[in-house]
């Protein structure tokens, strides 16, 4: 199995035709429905934010998990998917995650469908 590199253009459409290779992307993914919902949490992204995938499922990402990125950066380019259904962006961001300062690569990329989208994160 080829390994799929962040950024990758095609990474969204590789994941619709083969949904299981987001278990084994060496970087979190995150598939975020319209209004900011979980639908998916890879373990990759489970492991560094040391939270149990199954438990994220269905929570709000804004409210519930990650208030902090609900600011004009991050929640102002998911709320232009929110709005359109499409989205591919790449952006700088800073997390607070248990009191320290964590810096990521944020890659929004909608579905082929508009209802979701995947957000990528690679701690820079």
């Amino acid at each position: 199995m080829e390994i799929i590199p962040f950024g990758s253009q095609d990474l969204d459409n590789i994941l619709s035709r083969e949904p299981q290779r987001a278990e084994y992307l060496p970087f979190g993914a995150v598939m975020l429905d319209r209004n900011g919902k979980i639908t998916k949490y890879n373990k990759a992204e489970g492991l560094i934010a040391s939270r149990t995938p199954e438990d994220m499922i269905g929570k709000d990402f804004f409210n519930d998990v990650a208030p902090c990125a609900k600011g004009k950066k991050f929640h102002g380019e998911f709320l232009k998917f929110h709005r359109t259904g499409q989205i591919n962006v790449m952006f700088d961001y800073t997390f607070a995650y248990k009191g320290a300062d964590v810096g990521v690569k944020i890659h929004l990329k909608s579905q082929p469908d508009g209802q979701n989208c995947w957000m990528f994160v690679k701690r820079t």
